[in-house]
């Protein structure tokens, strides 16, 4: 039998957190089913040398990758091109799996066929150490659905979310590359070419949140803000490209550019009050409500700054603008 998972690991100048997710995945009794490989994105630390290690010990499990810096995306696409597991599934080098989990939701990939597998997340708060639980699908059963049956009442993430290998492959997916905020990619553009999932009801992947200098940070956010728009617009042209009729599919991907929306409009509310930024501001969210009346009402509707916005013609933007400086400076 071959591979039943590949895992991609972003893996970024990630010295002091990489040991923790290899070891979150390593089993005796799974490694013969994963593929594993540990993408060096032209890092400069010693991550590239502890993944040689361990791929030392697991030969034919762990695969140590270096190249040249290219982005997150960039280390997506290195493994789908190499990638012969039966699913694929991403995990970035700060974060880990629940191993207790990730054991049980090995035997679910080897006995299912769904096009996608999608799992409970676990959020790893930095600040208080806490581990909770984030059930975003409550609504939806254990099993095989499809997603012409089931209505989604929460995004589906690229933490919770696993998709056959052949799918990505044989559609050609690419993540966009040189590119932050590009992982919601990984989920919104294969959509159209999925029909069924399995809903595996536990938490699998921990996303940790808090680490200074992730692209959530005020910090993140300054520096690279103008990408997450680009990202924006393609994750809305995969959107257009799911058919009308398919309205499951297209309200999944609609919640996500509402929320994508939502983190745009609060991105460049979180930059120092000017009258460039103000500018982008109003440009992003004129040409969402000229062009995309679906998106408008959708972000509208999910949260109350983005209506004041609109509904005020951006007069409110200098004191919404501090406000979410605030929020973000105090996360």
């Amino acid at each position: 039998m071959g591979k039943i998972l590949t895992v991609s690991i972003a893996a970024y100048n990630v010295q002091d957190t990489i040991e923790r997710a290899l070891d979150s995945l390593l089993d005796s009794c799974i490694n013969d089913d994963l593929e594993i490989f540990v993408v060096d994105d032209g890092g400069k630390d010693e991550t590239l040398t502890i993944a040689k290690r361990y791929a030392e010990q697991y030969p034919n499990t762990e695969f140590p990758i270096h190249k040249d810096n290219g982005g997150y995306g960039s280390t997506i696409n290195a493994s789908l091109a190499r990638a012969t597991g039966k699913y694929f599934k991403q995990l970035d080098g700060d974060d880990w799996f629940l191993k207790e989990n990730f054991i049980e939701f090995i035997e679910v990939l080897k006995h299912t066929d769904a096009d996608c597998v999608i799992s409970e997340v676990a959020d790893y708060y930095a600040g208080s150490n806490e581990q909770r639980i984030n059930e975003a699908h409550k609504n939806v059963p254990e099993g095989m659905h499809s997603f012409a049956d089931i209505k989604f009442d929460s995004v589906i993430t690229m933490h919770g979310t696993t998709i056959k290998t052949e799918i990505l492959q044989k559609n050609n997916i690419r993540i966009i590359e040189h590119c932050f905020y590009s992982d919601t990619e990984l989920v919104v553009l294969p959509m159209p070419y999925l029909n069924t999932f399995y809903m595996f009801k536990k938490a699998v992947y921990v996303y940790y949140i808090g680490a200074e200098g992730q692209s959530m940070s005020l910090g993140g956010i300054e520096k690279h803000y103008p990408d997450h728009e680009k990202v924006y617009w393609e994750l809305v042209e995969a959107y257009n490209n799911i058919p009308k009729e398919e309205t499951n599919k297209r309200n999944i991907v609609l919640m996500r550019l509402a929320k994508e929306a939502v983190y745009q409009f609060e991105f460049l509310c979180c930059l120092p009050v000017s009258s460039e930024h103000k500018k982008e501001l109003m440009d992003f969210g004129k040409k969402i409500k000229r062009d995309y009346p679906e998106i408008y009402e959708a972000t509208r509707n999910r949260r109350r700054m983005t209506r004041i916005l609109w509904d005020t013609n951006f007069m409110a933007y200098p004191i919404i603008a501090r406000r979410t400086r605030e929020k973000y400076q105090n996360r």
